[in-house]
């Protein structure tokens, strides 16, 4: 096995000892891999990133910028490689980080906006010529802000929606289509919950006359189905500022001021934001920035740090991630009647450590 080869190893049982979704994994070690290829050419090149000189770093860095490389990339590829040598016990932060390699602050601030009612009547209009599939699509992203490939797969999960919209309930757990199968929680809003039962309800019924699909593409795959998505959405005009995205910033519009109206504190209302998009709690400033831009006014003085309890933050959960993932996927499958991925041990096989500890949680619980 040549050097490179060896340290192209390295680098991909780094990334996967680093953890996160196979695209994160996939990603990290194609950003190490350019560094590599470069330390060759310098003739620095080492089995492990983490037996690479720093200087190399640097210069691979400057290298990089003048490729005209955007902010953003740069801070991925850097990333990765302070990631990769972390995992094999060499600490670079201090002396790679992106200030120390003079890299410049990427802004995160997107072109995507919400869109006003005109522009959404006309494009469920351009969208209703196109496709039926997709005019659910829209429909469903405009009312629960769904991400373009949870859009494409919730057909599994409408009627539990359904169920839970006619139930009362305020909230409507999601998870198939979501990034890493990150389980969450889409808030309703309730000035519109007529609407988004009716939406739900149509779709249900297209589904159930297209093996439970909105989209099919012609591989009968998800890829292809992706495929065809873009395809649909860039002849409905789904692109730039008004790409399906934007839907997302409409339905984030409309919840934050729905909740701000209600009363709810705004810290509040951008931790449930954030939560309901499928971000997390810590991510309020960039909820504010993004989503939250056209009413930021209504925050102000109201986020600093000090002013946050420190008890409102949740508690670490007690499970591994993945024993905890593996536990929400199995429950949300239990919801919806479908099962989410690959097929799993049968509930209380103790075969595996992730099966012994959800064996643990269902005894204490």
């Amino acid at each position: 096995m040549s050097m490179m080869s060896k340290a192209i190893h390295n680098c991909a049982v780094s990334s996967k000892k680093a953890g996160g979704s196979f695209a994160t994994q996939q990603n990290r070690r194609f950003d190490t891999t350019g560094l590599l290829r470069f330390a060759r050419q310098v003739g620095e090149l080492r089995a492990s990133v983490s037996e690479i000189p720093e200087w190399v770093i640097h210069a691979y860095a400057q290298y990089c910028m003048a490729q005209r490389k955007t902010a953003g990339t740069l801070a991925n590829i850097f990333s990765a490689v302070r990631v990769t040598s972390r995992q094999t016990g060499r600490n670079i932060d201090d002396v790679c980080n992106n200030k120390e390699l003079q890299l410049v602050r990427r802004v995160r601030k997107g072109t995507k906006r919400a869109m006003n009612p005109t522009e959404i009547e006309q494009l469920i209009g351009r969208a209703k010529r196109i496709d039926h599939g997709l005019t659910h699509m829209i429909s469903l992203a405009l009312h629960l802000g769904l991400r373009r490939k949870e859009a494409l797969m919730c057909g599994r999960d409408l009627e539990m929606w359904l169920d839970a919209l006619v139930r009362g309930d305020s909230t409507l757990p999601l998870m198939r289509g979501s990034k890493n199968a990150r389980p969450r929680h889409v808030r309703i809003v309730e000035s519109e919950r007529a609407q988004t039962i009716e939406a739900i309800r149509s779709a249900l019924g297209y589904c159930r006359e297209h093996n439970l699909e909105l989209i099919t593409g012609n591989g009968k795959t998800l890829r292809s189905a992706m495929n065809r998505l873009k395809a649909l959405l860039r002849r409905a005009g789904m692109v730039g500022p008004i790409s399906f995205h934007s839907l997302r910033y409409t339905y984030a519009l409309k919840s934050a001021l729905e909740m701000l109206e209600a009363g709810i504190a705004p810290y509040e209302v951008l931790v449930e934001l954030s939560e309901s998009l499928g971000h997390g709690p810590t991510r309020i400033q960039m909820i504010l920035g993004h989503y939250c831009q056209p009413i930021r006014h209504r925050f102000d003085g109201h986020i600093s740090l000090k002013n946050i309890e420190t008890e409102r933050r949740r508690p670490p959960t007690k499970l591994p991630r993945s024993t905890a993932r593996l536990l929400a996927k199995l429950q949300h499958s239990a919801l919806s009647g479908h099962p989410i991925g690959r097929s799993y041990p049968a509930h209380g096989s103790t075969d595996s450590p992730a099966g012994a500890s959800i064996e643990n949680h269902f005894s204490k619980s």
